[in-house]
């Protein structure tokens, strides 16, 4: 059950679709789905993704679920895979979502701590 502290509208030129990770696109304000472990990641996309108006609601702090790329641990500390799904970081300069406070395998959705790094 996701618990956001923070949720944040941002400008969605392409679709981002709901529970995935996002980055920082071209523009300020605007984000688009997260693609490497180098991506800066900013947050959450809400489960319903970005709107008609090219908006999209991101969880920024807080628990959010989110989609999963591959075997994950409670835990672990999580990055982005090449489809903005959370896999488990192994490298020190991956960039950080947050926290896996669940356990799941590719396409479970988990809940995570987010806690961006």
């Amino acid at each position: 059950m996701t618990n956001p502290t923070l949720i944040k509208s941002f400008v969605a030129p392409a679709t981002v679709a709901g529970r995935k990770l996002v980055t920082f696109a071209a523009a300020d304000s605007e984000v688009t789905v997260a693609s490497a472990v180098s991506n800066p990641l900013l947050g959450v996309a809400v489960p319903t993704g970005s709107r008609d108006n090219n908006r999209v609601d991101v969880i920024v702090a807080g628990i959010a679920e989110v989609k999963v790329g591959g075997n994950i641990t409670r835990g672990d500390s999580l990055t982005a895979d090449a489809n903005g799904d959370v896999i488990t970081s192994f490298a020190g300069t991956d960039r950080i979502i947050g926290l896996a406070l669940q356990s799941g395998v590719a396409n479970d959705v988990i809940e995570v701590l987010v806690a961006q790094g």
